[in-house]
């Protein structure tokens, strides 16, 4: 389970209306560039290629551009690298404080709808203790589970794999921690009501991947809380510029969502001063 992989209702949009549709998107050829960003500096030895993932996906999801550029470079990152979380720190993470139940956080009819579709998949006192994160999370994989592994999985395998040293630029701490700020109990209400739909839109969101279509992915990724990105992109920033620092070329493969936008990194990284190519 990756923490922001899966919770795709949140950062497609579908559960922003009470009564979701969606309906299925067809494109007859690419219409950009593949999700990949060089990144150099004049004078900097090294040159970092940002690509751009899609955390329901996997790895035949990706372009033969993008597993050419992997397979010739020195270094790996992406957001969690290849660590394994412990298990006891995820429950502990994903418990609600003692006090809080989420039976009693949610509408009732939102509750006996997410009990009722998770029956059998998780204990009911399990789910009352859950946060509306990793209850998010948990109805996603249920109701629209991802491929295994995951396309970030499958890249830092195959890395790995080829002798490539592979680094995490945050913690699972810090994903899951991130994760728990961003979604409400509001976010998890639009998502159990808009849970027949998820197979659709992720469908739609693959085939958008597989389009470059920047302009609709750019809607669809950036629907989430925009400051978070941003605040995780800042943090992110200073590994890359060291990456450009050193010898070497380095792939950095991060959600999609990162990348797009005046706050993507190729945005920030050109405003200090990069030279960013796509």
């Amino acid at each position: 389970m990756r923490a922001l992989a899966i919770v795709l209702c949140v950062v497609i949009g579908a559960c922003a209306t009470a009564r979701p549709r969606c309906a299925l998107v067809t494109y007859a050829q690419p219409r950009d560039a593949v999700f990949a960003w060089r990144v150099q500096r004049v004078g900097a030895p090294g040159t970092v290629i940002l690509y751009g993932t899609i955390h329901t996906a996997t790895l035949s999801d990706v372009p033969v551009e993008a597993l050419r550029a992997l397979d010739g470079v020195t270094r790996f990152a992406s957001e969690l690298g290849d660590v394994e979380p412990d298990p006891g720190v995820i429950l502990d993470l994903a418990r609600l404080p003692f006090g809080q139940v989420l039976d009693q956080l949610l509408p009732a009819d939102d509750w006996w709808e997410l009990e009722t579709a998770m029956r059998g998949a998780i204990k009911p006192d399990d789910l009352k203790r859950a946060r509306p994160w990793f209850a998010l999370i948990r109805l996603m994989a249920r109701v629209a589970p991802a491929p295994k592994p995951s396309m970030d999985v499958a890249l830092a395998t195959r890395a790995r794999t080829r002798g490539v040293p592979v680094d995490p630029l945050e913690t699972w701490q810090d994903q899951m921690t991130a994760l728990d700020a961003s979604v409400t109990i509001a976010d998890l209400s639009g998502a159990i009501r808009a849970r027949h739909t998820f197979a659709c839109s992720q469908t739609n969101l693959l085939a958008s991947y597989a389009a470059r279509d920047t302009p609709r992915l750019t809607q669809l990724l950036r629907v989430g809380d925009a400051s978070l990105i941003a605040k995780r992109n800042a943090t992110w920033l200073p590994r890359l510029e060291q990456y450009v620092a050193q010898d070497g070329t380095t792939f950095v493969a991060v959600g999609l969502g990162h990348l797009l936008g005046d706050d993507g990194l190729p945005a920030m990284l050109a405003r200090a001063g990069y030279t960013i190519t796509r």
